[in-house]
């Protein structure tokens, strides 16, 4: 792989080699940002009894790809590309065993399979070239493609890179009827971050089929800024329902006492 190689994946890019060629899909990467900013800010207002490491990596993970998107949107390269989809895969890994073990109190082994099931079924739809797949949508492509940019048609491959997210949204969903079957509170919010990352993937998919509609001034810039916009919503209320919806008995179980209670467990006869 030559890591500095062009990507040419968006509408708004085209295929500029400029830095600032994509704007308005720059700017809207900072909402990944901001979402792990508002993490880190619910993550402070936790007592300290409630507070895990584990919280602090979903936060940091949300930044990095939030970064890691800003400068895939700037320098448009191989590298730049990985890394901002990596974090957001490690996001949900992360959080996937985050939620089995705090929302649903599954076993370590368990999860940890579960997580290894993740991880295998990521690497064959990244590694998938989805022709057949393809083939099936070309005539969608092509009535669409019709009405906007007929140029842009060979660009849909693979959904546009959107079925990489596949397996993300199957765990999202997995997690959101397993809660909802157990009565837990996570559920609602769960579901809601699902069918924000599927919103989220329709617009990325889509980006080149609207290329043709004009924002400001005749400037192109495609839909994939609000794939931004959506998935950085869907990491923020993830964020929150990992903080507010946790299993309090277990963290007091796994989590060490805040040094308040811990000078009081000393003094005490």
């Amino acid at each position: 792989m030559n890591w500095f190689e062009p990507v040419w994946l968006y509408c708004e890019r085209g295929t500029s080699g400029q830095i600032l060629a994509e704007p308005v899909n720059a700017l809207s990467t900072l909402s990944l940002v901001i979402a792990g900013l508002a993490g880190l800010w619910m993550y402070k207002k936790l007592p300290l009894g409630q507070r895990s490491a584990d919280h602090l990596l979903l936060i940091a993970l949300a930044v990095i790809a939030g970064l890691g998107g800003l400068a895939f949107h700037l320098f448009a390269a191989q590298w730049s590309e990985l890394a901002h989809l990596l974090p957001l895969l490690f996001f949900v890994m992360v959080y996937l065993a985050f939620a089995l073990n705090r929302f649903l109190r599954v076993p370590p082994g368990a999860t940890s399979l579960a997580i290894g099931l993740f991880v295998l079924v990521t690497m064959a739809c990244l590694t998938m070239t989805c022709v057949f797949l393809d083939r099936a949508l070309q005539p969608a492509w092509s009535i669409i493609g019709e009405a906007t940019d007929t140029k842009a048609i060979g660009a849909t491959s693979c959904l546009n890179g959107s079925f990489a997210y596949f397996p993300a949204l199957m765990a999202l969903f997995a997690l959101a009827l397993w809660t909802h079957k157990r009565r837990h509170k996570s559920a609602k919010s769960l579901f809601f971050a699902a069918f924000l990352l599927l919103g989220a993937m329709v617009f990325h998919t889509i980006d080149h089929l609207t290329c043709s509609v004009n924002f400001v001034s005749g400037y192109k810039a495609g839909t994939h800024f609000i794939w931004h916009l959506l998935v950085g919503a869907c990491l923020f209320i993830l964020l929150r329902t990992a903080m507010r919806h946790q299993d309090k008995r277990l963290v007091r179980e796994i989590i060490p006492p805040d040094a308040k209670h811990s000078k009081k467990s000393q003094t005490s006869p």
